[in-house]
């Protein structure tokens, strides 16, 4: 008697930086492989507002065949590692500018105020619409333009409406995606505040992992290398400094990491403003993103990318969580009730514009400081 073939599916996550994949079987619900490539559009510009404007000078054709002629390419490699005969399904998570590129939507109207897309709404095509092989591809529910389907799927994943507490959600990429749940109002705060790819899983500039980079900074903080203002010694500022095989930190890596974390930090101090909430009122910290996974949370507060306030507290529970919005995606394979939880969570979410914000110009100067 011969077994039945195995039923595959296949969970993407569209970062702007990284394109990440796994293959799942929907019968166990078992992750057979994952899989990670640098996003292919990268060549149209780093971040999504370069990828927007580049939709706006007539690019989006290429830039839609771009990511999906890399999908594809997945595709095809999971079916011929596991000798498959097909992936029949797909779900896609991921920002909402990557989200409108991957079916071909204009992302242009996100570039300027109002800030408006075309779909925020859960989206199904057959694969020939969208020019995959798949047969069936669901595009998960963004929140706005700036909170995408990767925050979505993260929050749903992590049910965080369900922990009974206050909570704070942040995810660290190209975009920084923080969320704080107040318990007693039921209501979701989010924001999004520009990072760089400094976070990325790709490594920096001088070669280090973000994490290792964190680690470093610290360290050249604790030993005077570095002072308030980010300022290298003198007996490195043009040499730079030596960490570990041969990798030196620049006085422009250490730039650009301030402009990072204190976006990240800046966000996460306006939005608990906004919510007139105290930080010792939040009772679970989750961390997504791949960095996050090899994380040294002492050393990440101690360069500011987060509140010190977390470190040390038995009453805040700080979770690392890897790649929610790949494990969203993974989920709303095998649970038909993903989809519904993900619409419930965007009913309570607060979209805050951190470009109006009477907070986070003030917060985002003064954080640059180590």
């Amino acid at each position: 008697m011969c077994n039945s073939p195995i039923r595959v599916a296949a969970a993407i996550d569209i970062g702007t930086t990284n394109v990440q994949a796994s293959l799942v079987d929907l019968d166990t619900g078992s992750v057979l492989e994952t899989t990670s490539e640098l996003n292919t559009q990268r060549s149209f510009g780093a971040d999504v507002m370069s990828r927007i404007s580049a939709a706006q000078n007539g690019k989006l054709n290429e830039l839609f065949f771009a990511i999906n002629n890399q999908v594809e390419n997945i595709l095809r490699n999971f079916i011929s590692r596991h000798n498959l005969s097909a992936v029949t399904q797909c779900a896609v998570s991921g920002n909402t500018v990557m989200l409108h590129l991957f079916c071909r939507a204009d992302p242009s109207p996100m570039g300027h105020a109002p800030y408006t897309p075309k779909f925020l709404d859960e989206q199904n095509f057959s694969g020939a619409e969208i020019s995959l092989s798949a047969a069936q591809v669901t595009l998960l529910p963004s929140i706005s333009a700036f909170i995408g389907a990767d925050i979505t799927a993260g929050l749903t994943f992590i049910n965080i409406m369900g922990k009974g507490e206050n909570a704070l959600f942040v995810d660290v990429g190209t975009n920084g995606e923080i969320v704080l749940f107040i318990e007693n109002e039921k209501k979701l705060l989010c924001c999004s505040t520009a990072a760089g790819s400094c976070f990325e899983e790709t490594e920096i500039n001088c070669g280090l992992s973000a994490s290792d980079f964190i680690n470093a900074v610290a360290q050249m903080k604790h030993e005077n290398i570095i002072d308030e203002t980010g300022a290298l010694d003198d007996k490195f500022r043009n040499s730079g400094f030596p960490v570990k095989d041969g990798r030196i930190i620049t006085q422009k890596n250490v730039r650009e990491f301030q402009l990072a974390k204190s976006a990240i930090y800046s966000g996460i101090k306006t939005i608990y403003k906004t919510a007139h909430l105290d930080l010792k009122n939040i009772g679970a910290v989750y961390i997504a993103g791949g960095f996050g996974e090899h994380l040294n949370l002492k050393n990440a507060a101690e360069v500011g990318l987060l509140p010190q306030e977390f470190i040390g507290r038995e009453e805040v529970k700080i979770e690392i969580c890897g790649n929610t919005s790949l494990k969203g995606a993974e989920q709303n394979l095998i649970d038909p009730a993903f989809l519904p939880r993900c619409r419930e969570i965007i009913t309570h979410a607060e979209p805050i514009d951190l470009a109006n914000n009477k907070y986070f110009a003030a917060a985002y100067e003064h954080n640059m400081w180590f």
